[in-house]
């Protein structure tokens, strides 16, 4: 048997393309399904979803530092959907040593959706397959916005996930493995594990302390002039403290369970109060940057893009923005303004 890693593209808080569909939404349903199956045939599977990641950076990067965790992997798949108004499936690949299982993915997915291929397509530039250490593909399951796709898609879910896990493994899968697979509860180590949050306090650094500060922010808190660091220093241990004391609990300092749960209302009663969605850490400069610009929040945008960061909004980064603003639903004109702002950070 191999091992494979498998994840849907895109977050809440960084959410992928929507039309009739949310493909954050539909995209996970798939990749459940792909896991289910490889799994029922006995494979090694891994779940690499980042649900996480607060920017489109954080989120590939999440994913990417996921898979190459991973030793000896036979592939890695990225489950994705796509937008533009178009129709079909296709699948994407680094190189040609992915075109047999990329080829019957497609050619799978075509059959059971009804769906028209798209074709196989080499693209050096897609984040996850430029920096994955495994082979990997990432699958185009139809279009949001297009009405037909989308809910041949959306009803399809299950049907779809067989037909890439078949084409990853070269093999028919039968059902009643997959229905008992499905059935199996979490191990009491698995389910401790995906539940369990670090006890986060002074001296802590890491992305779960920049997560914590990044929250903070939303929720209005103060954290200092380093912003989320990543550093869990004694501005950040102030804000901690201030949040306990605002929402009655032991005002130690020290973040655990009661914390955050203080935390996640602390942030929804601030997104309700000012009207905001509650996904910007970064809060959006007030003019509109666009070609000519220059300095650092062009250089924030280049990172989010990962784009090469000098600071200088051209050509290239105009393109770019404009590819971001596609796949997000925002209107299309290469220009960073409040909405296309708010998505990025």
């Amino acid at each position: 048997m191999a091992k494979y890693s498998i994840h849907a593209g895109h977050n809440t808080f960084v959410p992928g393309a929507h039309g009739y569909i949310k493909e954050e939404v539909v995209d996970r349903k798939i990749k459940d399904a792909v896991i289910t199956y490889l799994r029922a045939d006995g494979q090694t599977v891994y779940d690499d979803t980042d649900n996480e990641g607060k920017t489109q950076n954080e989120n590939l990067s999440a994913i990417v530092q996921h898979v190459n965790a991973h030793t000896g992997l036979a592939l890695a798949v990225s489950i994705h959907l796509n937008a533009g108004g178009g129709t079909g499936i296709e699948v994407y690949q680094y190189d040609s040593k992915t075109d047999a299982a990329a080829t019957r993915v497609l050619n799978n997915i075509c059959a059971v959706t009804g769906l028209r291929s798209r074709g196989i397509k080499k693209n050096t530039s897609l984040y996850v397959l430029r920096n994955t250490k495994s082979p990997a593909i990432l699958v185009e399951c139809g279009f949001v916005d297009t009405k037909t796709d989308a809910e041949i898609v959306s009803s399809k879910t299950d049907a779809i996930g067989k037909a890439i896990a078949e084409g990853i493994v070269n093999k028919t899968i039968t059902a009643d493995n997959a229905a008992n697979q499905s059935a199996k509860p979490a191990s009491a180590t698995q389910t401790a594990s995906s539940k369990k949050s670090p006890l986060l306090q002074n001296k802590s650094t890491g992305s779960a302390v920049k997560e914590l500060q990044q929250e903070l922010i939303k929720a209005g808190y103060s954290i200092g002039k380093a912003g989320a660091d990543g550093i869990f220093g004694t501005a950040t241990e102030r804000a901690v403290r201030a949040l306990q004391s605002d929402y009655k609990i032991a005002v130690d300092g020290v973040v655990g369970p009661d914390t955050r749960a203080a935390l996640s209302k602390a942030v929804s009663q601030k997104a309700k109060a000012t009207g905001s969605t509650g996904t910007s850490v970064v809060t959006y400069p007030g003019t509109a940057i666009k070609r000519g610009s220059q300095g650092k929040n062009v250089e924030r945008i280049q990172r989010a893009l990962s784009l090469t960061v000098d600071g200088i909004f051209g050509t290239k980064t105009e393109s770019a923005v404009k590819a971001y603003q596609k796949r997000h639903g925002l209107a299309v004109d290469g220009i960073v303004g409040p909405k296309t702002w708010n998505m990025l950070f």
